[in-house]
Formats: structure tokens, sequence, C-alpha cells
């Protein structure tokens, strides 16, 4: 795929721009910002349109709008604009996709065998497609440019990576659209673009999202439960004990027999009420010493007082000033900075304690009556008003193991998601094992492309290449680009993220993968916004050198911004960098016919 011309329905507002491609993809393709002017301070060679010519590019190959792209935050200076970009597809035709700002969701496209139509007048019946949606158009799109390689993704997913501008210089692969989004968008594409198997990739990301929520939904029925997990058991042994209890019991109520039930009263009286009462009395009186503790520090005041000091000193005809004041007055504000941060400790403590004694107080309440009850059922001599209270006993026992119950019923469900969260957690180690297993056989893409990579590098910046994929501490797919230490194989240095540096590493990269794809299905242009700026003049002619060398075999198509500023020159009367036929399209700065669209700046 390559640009072959965009146009507009408007030549005086946006003139129409012819690009090199196919037999003449051999020749750059040159968008020009000349200084006519240079003595005049209020023009600038900067804002004359390169970089929004790649927008609007973006805009035709279906983009889809946002209240800050140019063409609808201004969108009452295009009324009535149509805008129409020609595409060379990879099976030799052409397609033209026409779109405006005032219905951007309003698009046609139609297919033709020669270059060159101008269809601003063509009748929408005779559009092979005159009224598609945005998404209608991508997809019909996707299918003919027929980009095998990014199967089962479409062309939108990647044709970033070939359309740079100056944001997307900062990383090689994470671009501008994918920084805010989560790397399960994005990664696996990346390693299916280097030939990998994306889907245990993909899975891990799915596993990590299906993992934090199911823990999320067991935190969440965990706390509608008084047990934990490993409680299960020893709940479900406690209400089958209760459960025959209270079955006793109703038999012995109906025959008038409380003997084996005032026994079994007795000893949960005597081996459970009693010895837990005698636990949290034993509690309370610690909790309790401990808060008298904590209420006498801090009403502990710190009395060091620096004017008494210098007194005695004084008294003492010894000097007291300089290094020696500077340093008791350190040491008081250090033992002032202890305290508040002991007090605060303290008084968290507290609180906690606090709730401690309210929480044993209403236990110890609890108990205290149950015990009143059970007494008084031993020692009554009353028949009926022992088969009162002991109705009533049931009634309570009942009701205890009806709240049993509906726990147990909780809790299974919550042991049943901690069941998923294991066998998920399991399942994940196994996808990483893949992953592992994957990067560690690379693919004839992958190597290709660290060949190509690396190989570019050592010409234009002298430093090796360096490219490859791992896993990182979290068990997911990543990589390291940059340039190789001198004399270190294989190790990375720091000089391959400065500004400069990371936008030559950025378009070798992206120059290295088309050379990898340049005989299949795939993407065939590539456009580097500005790419000149703030660069070394030797590294612009070894970046042009190896653009040209590729660019020759007509298989990539090269579009690139400058500003006459950034030429690069060898000596003072250095010969022209580019043909005539190479400049696409010339910008300056002398009024509105410079500028892309002929109008005052926006």
């Amino acid at each position: 795929m390559q640009i072959s011309r965009i146009y507009s329905n408007k030549d005086d507002l946006f003139h129409p721009i012819d690009f090199n491609f196919g037999e003449h993809a051999n020749r750059l393709n040159v968008i020009f910002g000349d200084v006519k002017k240079p003595k005049d301070k209020k023009r600038d060679s900067h804002n004359l349109g390169k970089t929004t010519l790649l927008h609007l590019i973006e805009f035709l190959m279906l983009k889809g709008t946002a209240p800050e792209q140019f063409l609808v935050k201004h969108q009452d200076r295009f009324s009535g604009l149509h805008l129409f970009i020609e595409i060379r597809l990879n099976s030799g035709d052409f397609a033209t996709v026409r779109r405006g700002p005032d219905n951007p969701n309003k698009i046609a496209l139609t297919r033709h065998a020669e270059c060159g139509r101008r269809l601003v007048d063509l009748p929408d019946d005779q559009w092979d497609h005159p009224e598609l949606s945005n998404a209608e158009a991508i997809k019909l799109l996707d299918g003919w440019l027929d980009l095998k390689i990014l199967k089962p993704y479409d062309y939108r997913m990647a044709i970033t990576y070939f359309l740079r501008a100056q944001g997307d210089f900062s990383d090689e692969l994470q671009l501008q659209k994918f920084q805010m989004g989560k790397d399960a968008y994005w990664k696996p594409f990346v390693a299916h673009l280097f030939g990998f198997n994306e889907s245990s990739v993909q899975r891990k990301y799915e596993l990590d999202d299906s993992i934090s929520s199911l823990k999320q939904r067991q935190a969440e029925q965990a706390a509608a439960v008084q047990y934990a997990e490993e409680d299960l058991p020893k709940l479900q042994a406690q209400i089958s004990v209760l459960r025959q209890q209270v079955e006793e019991l109703e038999s012995q109520l109906d025959a008038f027999e409380f003997d084996a039930e005032e026994r079994r009263m007795m000893k949960h009286l005597v081996d459970e009420v009693e010895s837990e009462i005698s636990d949290i009395n034993e509690r309370l009186y610690n909790v309790t010493y401990d808060i008298r503790q904590i209420d006498v520090a801090l009403e502990h005041k710190d009395r060091f007082d620096l004017d008494e000091v210098a007194t005695i000193f004084s008294e003492s005809n010894v000097f007291f000033a300089g290094q020696v004041k500077k340093q008791y007055e350190e040491l008081v504000d250090f033992n002032k900075k202890v305290t508040r941060e002991r007090n605060a400790a303290l008084r968290t403590r507290r609180t906690t304690l606090d709730n401690q004694r309210l929480e044993l107080e209403a236990r110890k309440s609890e108990l205290d009556k149950r015990r009143e009850v059970q007494l008084r059922v031993l020692r009554s001599t009353d028949t009926f008003d022992k088969f009162k209270t002991l109705q009533r006993e049931v009634s309570e026992q009942k009701a205890q193991l009806v709240y049993l119950e509906e726990q147990r019923k909780k809790l299974e469900i919550v042991v049943a998601t901690a069941r998923q969260v294991r066998e998920s957690e399991r399942e994940r180690g196994r996808v990483v094992d893949e992953i592992k297993a994957m990067v560690a056989r690379p693919t004839t893409i992958y190597e290709n492309f660290r060949r190509i990579f690396n190989g570019y590098c050592q010409r234009v910046l002298s430093h090796e290449g360096i490219f490859y994929f791992f896993v990182n501490t979290n068990g997911n797919f990543d990589y390291t680009i940059g340039l190789g230490l001198a004399g270190q194989t294989g190790k990375t240095s720091s000089q391959g993220e400065g500004t400069s540096y990371k936008k030559l590493v950025c378009a070798l990269f992206d120059l290295a993968l088309l050379k990898v794809y340049e005989d299949v299905g795939f993407f065939h242009f590539v456009y580097h916004d500005g790419i000149f700026e703030a660069l070394d003049d030797r590294k612009k002619l070894a970046l042009l050198e190896v653009v040209r060398e590729q660019t020759s075999a007509k298989k990539t198509q090269y579009i690139m911004t400058l500003i006459a500023s950034d030429l690069p020159r060898v000596e003072e009367k250095s010969p022209p960098t580019f043909a005539p036929d190479e400049i696409v399209l010339r910008l300056h700065d002398d009024g509105a016919d410079g500028r892309l669209f002929k109008m005052a700046e926006f």
C-alpha cells in the first residue's frame, strides 16, 4: 500500500499533492517548508502545515474524529470541503476515499484501475460505495488493502507506525495512541507483528483481569461471612452438633424429660461459658491497663527549656552560642519530632484498644445473660417454668442454626471463588511458561528484523542496534530496544534515550520493519514528520543514505517533512540534497498561499 494522490473539491483552498510511488518510489517525497522572509521575526516556518498533512492523511485513512482534530475544531472554516486520497493497493489497482469535515461519518469508497483520476464531480451513483459509516468504511477498505500479515487485526492497528508525528518518536512500539490504554491492547499485536503466536500473550492479560475480578469478588463475598475459608470443615461440624442438640432437646421437651438437657447445660456452663468469661475478664484487665499506660504517656509533656540551659551555661562561665547552641536546638527539634510521631502511634493504638474493649464488654454481657438463663433453669423446681425456658433455648438454638447454615452457604461460595482464583493462577503460570518458551525461539521475521535493524544502527549511529523480547517480572511479554554500549555486546547504553538519537532509532526501526515485509502484503510507505530537526548534519546524511538505498528497490515510499534550516550541508556550497521532482509540496512563510490550506492560521 502506498499513497498516490491527495486532493479536494476546492483547489483554491487545498492544492492537489501528487506523490512519488510505485515505479517512482525510488524518488523521495519531501514536504518542504521554505523561509522567504528570514528577517521578519513575526513569521514562522514551523506553522505551515507539514504536520497537519500527516493528520489529514490519518483523517482520510478513516481515523476516528475527536474535538481536538483540526477539521472538527475549525469545522466552520472547512464548510463544503470534500477531501480525497488515492491509494495504490498491493494488488496493483487503486482505491479512492472521499471524506469531509461537514459529516465525517459519511464516507465514499471506490476502486479503479488507473491512477490520477479526479473524482470530485463523480456522481454518488457511480461510486462503488457512496455512503458508508466510518466503521463500515474501515472494514471494506481493510479488505481491499488485503494486508495479510496483519490478520486478524485491521490496517488501523498498525498504520500509525508509518505515520510518525513528532510525539511518536519517544518509543518505537508504544505509540501515542497506545500510551493511554492498557498493554493488553497493543502488546499482543506487537507479538503478532514479529511472527509470534499472540494468543498466549493475550491470554495472560485476560487471566490477569479475570484473577483481579475474582479476587475482588472473593473479598466482597468474604466480607459477608464471619468465618475464614479454612474454617469451613469446623463450621460444618459445628452445624452438625448443633442440629443434633436441637433435635434431642425438642424430643426431650415433647416427653417432658429434662435430665439430659440439664446435664448438657451444666457441662456447657462450666466448660465453655465460665471459661470464656474468665478469659474475657483477663483480657479486659490487660486492655484497660494498656489504655491507662497510654493515657499517662500522652499526658507527659517535654520540659526541656533552652533558656534554662543557657542560664546554667552562663552561671558556669561557659560560652553558650554558635555551634553548641545550634546542636542543642537540633536536639530539641529532634526530640519534638520523635514525641509527635510517638504520640500519633499511641493514639492509634489507643483507638484499637478502645474498640477491643467494647467488643470484649459486649461479648461478656452476652455470656452473663446466657449464664443467668442457664442457672435459672438448673435451679428451678417448677417443671412448666423449665419447659418454657428450655423452649426459648430451643428457639435461640434454631435461630443460631439458621444463621450458621447461611454462613456455611456463603462460605462455600467464598471457597468456590477461591478455588477459581487458584485454578486461574495455575493456568496463568502455564501461560507464562508458554510465553517464555516462545521468546526463547526467535521467529524468522524477528531474526531478519534484528539483523537489518542492527545494520542500519551501525551505519547511521555507529552503535550496535539492540532489540529483543523477554518476559518481565509480571510475567508479561515485553521488549528492549536501544543502542549498544561500546565494547559490551548486547548491553544497551543510555545514549539511545536522548531525543535526537531516539528519533533516529524510531526511524530506523520503521525502515527495518518495512524492509522485512517489502515483498508481502503490508504497508509500503512511511511518513516521518520533522525527522531532521535538531540532528547533526552527518547523521542526516547517513540516514538519507539508508533511506535512498532502501527506496532504490521501489518497494518503500518515503515521505518526510523538513524546513530549509534543517537541510544537511557538508560544506558552504554543497549541492541540493533533493531533486526538484522529490519535493512534492513546497510550503513557505509568505502569506496564506504558502500554507497547506490556503487560509489564515488556525
